[in-house]
């Protein structure tokens, strides 16, 4: 007796999420991004204000380095940066080749990181990144694992987008959609995800709500010290618009117990 397979997509994990940033087309767009877009000028503000020049800093799913090499032209010269990517990783290493910066990068998973405890002071999860791992199961893990290599009182900052904000809520609100049907879309795991197209192929983002993260960073053992949309913390060009939507900026604390196995 023969059994027909199931013809629906499978959840997408994070094999799907490698092959989307391995893609050369991916890799295009995040490697003009580091010289026709560089660090956002909210990014800037935030990292002058929240990370000292001393700092041991990771740039987290760091693409091509747009993050890491804008830090190193701020001054911050302790700088390191990881991505799941192989193929963003060679261009990273390439392109600060190129303009003469000494920044480190590393092929790393978030969710099963090789650096020792405790390595870094700050940690950088920038472009919404943790946000596209599959699964809070595996997001909780990668939280666990930023807590790990951070130092005691050190700092995590990333971004998100908001399921509560005007433009997502309106998306969520579209039943006809099914970019973000759970119902309907057997490649999607919880509620707030998302697979979308864009002009280099489809990708996935969790879009979570305010509440949502912050239980799931008081789980990790982090305490929120800012919480703010971009376009409360300043302006940004047209290019920077176009680049990517409004999100919210996290500024965390590292505490000293980690509740992530309550």
């Amino acid at each position: 007796m023969t059994t027909r397979s199931d013809p629906r997509p499978k959840p997408i994990d994070i094999e799907a999420i490698r092959g989307y940033f391995s893609d050369p087309k991916t890799v295009d767009h995040y490697v003009r991004a580091v010289g026709n877009i560089g660090l956002w000028n909210t990014e800037r503000a935030v990292f002058e204000k929240k990370i000292e020049r001393q700092s041991r800093v990771l740039d987290l799913g760091c693409g091509a380095g747009r993050i890491a090499i804008g830090l190193w032209e701020m001054g911050y010269r302790n700088v390191a940066g990881a991505d799941l990517s192989e193929e963003m990783i060679a261009k990273s290493r390439a392109i600060s080749h190129v303009l003469g910066v000494e920044i480190p990068f590393f092929v790393e998973d978030a969710t099963n990181l090789s650096f020792e405890d405790q390595a870094f002071d700050a940690i950088v999860f920038g472009f919404n990144g943790l946000m596209q791992i599959p699964g809070w199961e595996s997001r909780r893990q990668a939280l666990k694992e930023i807590w790990r290599v951070l130092a005691p009182k050190g700092t995590f900052i990333f971004t998100t987008l908001d399921r509560e904000d005007s433009l997502y809520s309106m998306v969520f609100s579209d039943q006809d959609n099914i970019e973000h049907d759970i119902a309907r879309n057997s490649s999607l795991i919880e509620e707030g995800d998302r697979l979308f197209k864009t002009e280099h192929g489809t990708t996935f983002m969790h879009v979570p709500t305010r509440p949502e993260v912050e239980k799931e960073l008081q789980r990790a053992g982090f305490d929120v010290v800012d919480c703010r949309m971009r376009n409360e913390i300043g302006r940004e060009p047209e290019r920077v618009l176009e680049f990517s939507e409004d999100c919210r900026f996290w500024v965390t604390k590292k505490l000293t117990s980690n509740n992530g196995d309550a």
